[in-house]
């Protein structure tokens, strides 16, 4: 199976200048999980997931060692790191390293980029062109269809 067959059409975008409080804004407006970051002039160069601004809340030294994290808890810490964060450009938390895709992409490749690299979107992008995403809905979807799953509708 191509990526030309299961892609979304419509790519997530926001600037490298936008705040994470618009991100999560267009994060939650178009109910995803990542954005491709793009340039005025349709250039890709990044991608903001979910991920990414949750990490960005967590103070470096507490990323390798939970036990620190959890002796040094505090009340309200939490909403202080989100209010810390919400005025900080994308462009400071996005990713540069980041992997895409063409529409003659086999999606056995994608999904072993999804596992390794822990993706939630991977833009699409033919001749410098930012076409769409595979999302992880859209490899749910592709493999639910394999399967033989129709629509699924309320857990049914």
């Amino acid at each position: 199976m191509l990526i030309s067959e299961i892609y979304h059409h419509e790519p997530w975008t926001i600037s490298p200048d936008k705040t994470i409080k618009e991100a999560m804004v267009e994060l939650i407006k178009d109910g995803c999980n990542g954005l491709v970051v793009t340039k005025d002039d349709g250039k890709v160069v990044g991608v903001l997931a979910i991920q990414d601004i949750a990490a960005a809340t967590i103070p470096p030294e507490f990323k390798d060692n939970m036990n620190l994290a959890a002796a040094m808890f505090k009340k309200g810490f939490f909403r202080e790191m989100c209010e810390e964060l919400a005025s900080m450009p994308v462009s400071d938390v996005m990713r540069t390293e980041y992997v895409d895709v063409n529409l003659e992409t086999n999606i056995m490749a994608v999904m072993a980029d999804f596992l390794q690299n822990d993706l939630y979107l991977v833009p699409v992008v033919e001749e410098g062109k930012l076409l769409g995403v595979v999302s992880r809905s859209d490899i749910k979807k592709a493999l639910a269809d394999r399967m033989g799953i129709g629509e699924v509708q309320n857990g049914e």
